[in-house]
């Protein structure tokens, strides 16, 4: 009996249907979220801070092992204009003691050591404030995978998408020019602040002038949203005497 071509194709496609089921369908690979990205820079910032703390750790060791202290701890983000007298101020409510001066310049003058004071508490406070105290600066090598991920999905994916509801195409050249443009802030002169956009490596295409800084102002650059997340969490964690470093 001959089948005809209607039957063939349903045994075809009920096939199909079978192999997909029992080797089922591979789910399309997940977009990062930003909160991702914000726990990446934290884990990132966390185990530089142990670094960093866990060489001052052996520096204190060598040079003043009969110093007696807590372990190292960071405390929190402080704007970088304020960094040194809010380090001073550290310093004094551990010696207990008005440490020093900050002229208009920024530069520290210490008081000299009362007598009785131990000659490796002054240099010990100072180590220890500024690892507790850590300056703010929006220049961190941040840009690992999760976040390199994200970029990419905003700049193929979202932002092209925005920028044709307003009839426009968003050119990008050099992808990988235009991620970097979006995670490390850059500076075209001493005199300009650093400017962290996906525009300085991306045009739109079929926009006049009001078109394009409307797209400009509504459409997710990624560069900024990424500026605006600002100091990553550091996680808590000891370093020193009596605690012990390492990431979680």
């Amino acid at each position: 009996m001959r089948r005809g071509p209607a039957l063939l194709a349903g045994l075809a496609t009920g096939a199909t249907l079978s192999l997909l089921g029992l080797v089922g369908c591979a789910e399309p690979p997940e977009v990062p979220s930003l909160e991702q990205v914000q726990a990446e820079r934290s884990l990132t910032m966390t185990a530089a801070w142990v670094r960093a703390a866990a060489a001052t750790e052996d520096y204190i060791e060598r040079d003043w092992p009969e110093a007696e202290y807590p372990p190292l701890r960071f405390e929190r983000w402080v704007d970088e204009q304020s960094a040194i007298p809010e380090t001073l101020a550290c310093m004094e409510g551990i010696l207990e003691r008005p440490a020093g001066t900050v002229s208009a310049n920024g530069i520290v003058s210490l008081f000299p050591r009362p007598e009785d004071e131990p000659t490796w508490q002054l240099p010990v406070a100072q180590l220890r404030c500024q690892v507790a105290l850590i300056p703010w600066t929006g220049l961190y090598p941040f840009g690992g995978p999760v976040e390199q991920e994200w970029v990419r999905h905003q700049l193929t994916v979202a932002l092209p998408a925005c920028a044709r509801r307003w009839g426009a195409e968003l050119v990008v050249a050099d992808l990988d020019r235009a991620v970097d443009a979006s995670i490390f802030p850059t500076s075209a002169s001493r005199e300009l602040a650093a400017t962290q956009s996906v525009w300085l490596a991306a045009e739109l295409r079929g926009a006049d002038a009001v078109t394009e800084a409307c797209i400009r102002a509504q459409c997710p650059d990624p560069g900024r949203m990424l500026a605006q997340l600002g100091p990553a969490e550091i996680r808590s964690i000891d370093v020193g005497p009596t605690g012990s470093g390492g990431v979680p």
